[in-house]
């Protein structure tokens, strides 16, 4: 992780305009081409959960804006990122898993599918959720593989923000091959044109993946 160089930084006033927000975020919802993602990890016996997770992380790598955090009211720039997602309990709540990037998908699934049953069978209020969720090398990501949604919006705390990005993945379509992304971004960091370079970024890393 290193600091920005404020003083140099392109952005200087947008982060000091947006960084004492009290809803500094902003939302946008566009629908992603899923479908050879979708039909190779059908063909692969994959996880299309799994393998949209592992997307998303790698594509954040590969993006620097959406690496940005506000640590100590200062933007600084991540080198690593891990994502906090929410998954489905047998009784009808959630619980968190905190998956880590990694450069290959089967050592991904492996390391994510062993998080997973860890974390299904502890409470909300687990120790994973007490070492991990709140720190600034999270990405937050949510899934409604129920509905086929074309707005969203959060649950805010009034805490002090880290700029940390959230993704809401939604139904996949059969029909037109699409699913829904609700990505919400910290003002101070990114703009609208930031958002549209990621979105690309993050749609190329789901066909590269399926080129093996």
């Amino acid at each position: 992780m290193q600091p920005i160089d404020l003083d140099n930084w392109p952005r200087k006033q947008h982060f000091e305009l947006f960084k004492n927000f009290s809803q500094p975020y902003f939302n946008v919802c566009v629908r992603l081409d899923a479908q050879a993602l979708y039909d190779y990890c059908k063909t692969n016996q994959y996880s299309f959960f799994q393998a949209y997770v592992y997307c998303t992380l790698k594509a954040c790598q590969s993006y620097d804006s959406i690496m940005l955090r506000i640590i100590d009211n200062q933007p600084w720039l991540l080198n690593s990122v891990r994502a906090s997602v929410v998954e489905l309990t047998e009784n009808d709540t959630f619980v968190f898993s905190y998956f880590n990037s990694a450069n290959d998908f089967k050592e991904f699934a492996n390391h994510a599918s062993n998080v997973s049953k860890k974390a299904k069978q502890q409470p909300l209020f687990s120790d994973a959720f007490a070492q991990t969720e709140g720190q600034a090398d999270l990405i937050h990501i949510s899934v409604l593989p129920w509905l086929n949604f074309s707005a969203f919006s959060h649950a805010f705390s009034e805490g002090e923000s880290l700029g940390i990005p959230k993704f809401v993945f939604g139904q996949f379509d059969k029909h037109t091959g699409t699913m829904p992304l609700a990505i919400d971004v910290h003002h101070s960091l990114m703009d609208g044109l930031h958002v549209a370079k990621f979105i690309n970024t993050l749609q190329g890393t789901f066909d590269t993946f399926c080129k093996g």
